[in-house]
């Protein structure tokens, strides 16, 4: 004999379909796309913010930070856009050791069209006494803003 639900059980998948967002009310308005819940770095912020610029090299759409962990002996690195609305596009960002070895994120492999940030992104290796560098992009209001950090964190 088949499973069947009973009135009860039909009704219950029903109210729980519209709590989930399942059904749709006709008179449902759309709600605001909330921000991705944000992965964050481990350690201490060096307290310096490093912003993209824009081709006339003006500071804006979007800034990084980097971090130092102690305990692992590792520097991570987040790209944010800015404001954090959502409105870029395209977002990367990759961090280099000095021996040449990065990271980049979103990976080649699994290109993605980041809104809100790249990264985190970690050194894999114990980093202490060495410089990273730091690039990435974004495309804000169809202006394309770089950032490079040249060497940084050295020590």
């Amino acid at each position: 004999m088949k499973d069947r639900l009973r009135k009860p059980q039909l009704l219950g998948v029903g109210v729980m379909a519209l709590l989930l967002g399942l059904v749709a009310s006709p008179t449902a308005q759309a709600a605001p796309v909330a921000a991705p819940a944000a992965e964050e770095c481990t350690g201490s912020w060096d307290r310096i913010t490093y912003w993209a610029k824009n081709p006339a090299g003006r500071n804006g759409g979007g800034y990084a930070r980097t971090y130092w962990n102690n305990t692992t002996k590792k520097n991570c690195v987040k790209f944010w856009s800015s404001p954090y609305d959502g409105l870029a596009s395209r977002i990367t960002l990759a961090i280099f050791d000095e021996g040449g070895d990065y990271s980049i994120d979103p990976p080649k492999e699994h290109p993605e069209n980041y809104r809100y940030y790249a990264g985190p992104l970690y050194t894999w290796f114990n980093s202490t006494g060495q410089c990273i560098r730091v690039s990435g992009s974004l495309v804000r209001g169809g202006v394309t803003y770089h950032l490079n950090t040249g060497p940084i964190r050295c020590g």
